[in-house]
């Protein structure tokens, strides 16, 4: 991961990400966000449709996987694969409809993340806490002119993406244009599994990666830090769970490391590749070779 870092006598990261809650105050409306989001969803049984859950599954795979797991995760933040301009346009969309932030926020949290982690500045390590690693950690209000000074540090690249900068701009935009039209097409039904399940459930399918793939499962690389590859959090979050491998070669556009760790983003990657839609995708062995190399 290509992360420029700048004077570290300034520990920015650790001031941001102090997991000390008493002595911070509450972020307000990412708390309320994050308490309707999951009332609507403990409310979704109670209006079940066909075509609630029809929005519930599409919706899950487009912002979760092509979102999240394609465009947030391997291709903007680490960069292990580059995507035709229409394409690339259609993948931010899908990031921005999860509702997990804006796309600088969350490049660069995560890219903290692998500069310091399990270690003093991480954002969400499982050692300051269980339900700090899953989700206590987006609550606190942080200094934005903290903020801004990590976003330059660390998502210098990203600043220059015109495709990111817009996505960044115009984010809250599309969650209401989609919350609307949910509603317009199959009223409360629509809404309430298309918007608020499925986000609930894109959420924790996030935060799983943060708190269990630090806590439970098996490694096959030795790292610094304590992730782990576990099976079940790789079923339901398109192969992220094997976590271990991704720590070891953050960069690789593939995340299943043998045979049987199915990776469905990395299927979505190859199917791109084939098509010509992604390029310079790399892939585990390459970037083996290339910190071989690097360490000569």
């Amino acid at each position: 991961m290509n992360v420029i870092v700048t004077d570290l006598s300034v520990d920015l990261e650790t001031a941001y990400f102090e997991p000390k809650m008493l002595n911070r105050p509450i972020n307000w409306p990412t708390f309320g966000a994050i308490g309707l989001i999951h009332v609507g969803a403990l409310i979704a049984p109670f209006y079940f449709s066909w075509q609630g859950l029809v929005c519930l599954i599409t919706l899950y795979c487009y912002t979760g996987c092509l979102g999240i797991t394609f465009c947030y995760h391997r291709m903007l933040t680490h960069r292990g694969f580059k995507l035709h301009t229409v394409a690339k346009w259609f993948a931010h969309l899908a990031g921005a409809l999860a509702l997990q932030g804006r796309p600088l926020d969350w490049a660069m949290s995560h890219r903290i993340h692998h500069a310091r982690s399990d270690q003093e500045g991480d954002p969400h390590s499982p050692l300051d806490g269980n339900w700090w690693s899953h989700f206590l950690w987006l609550v606190p209000r942080r200094k934005r002119q903290t903020h801004g000074l990590l976003i330059a540090k660390y998502t210098p690249d990203l600043l220059q993406d015109r495709c990111c900068i817009f996505f960044n701009r115009t984010y809250i935009f599309w969650n209401i244009l989609l919350g609307a039209a949910l509603l317009g097409f199959g009223g409360l039904s629509c809404f309430l599994w298309g918007f608020c399940l499925r986000t609930a459930m894109v959420w924790h399918m996030t935060w799983l990666i943060n708190s269990a793939t630090h806590i439970w499962g098996y490694r096959n690389y030795t790292t610094s830090d304590q992730s782990r590859n576990l099976w079940w959090v790789a079923l339901v979050t398109f192969g992220e769970g094997w976590h271990n491998n991704h720590h070891a070669q953050p960069t690789a556009a593939y995340h299943g490391h043998r045979w049987w760790e199915l990776d469905a983003t990395g299927w979505v990657i190859s199917i791109c590749k084939i098509l010509r839609i992604a390029t310079k995708v790399k892939s585990p062995k390459l970037v083996a070779s290339k910190s071989q190399a690097q360490s000569v």
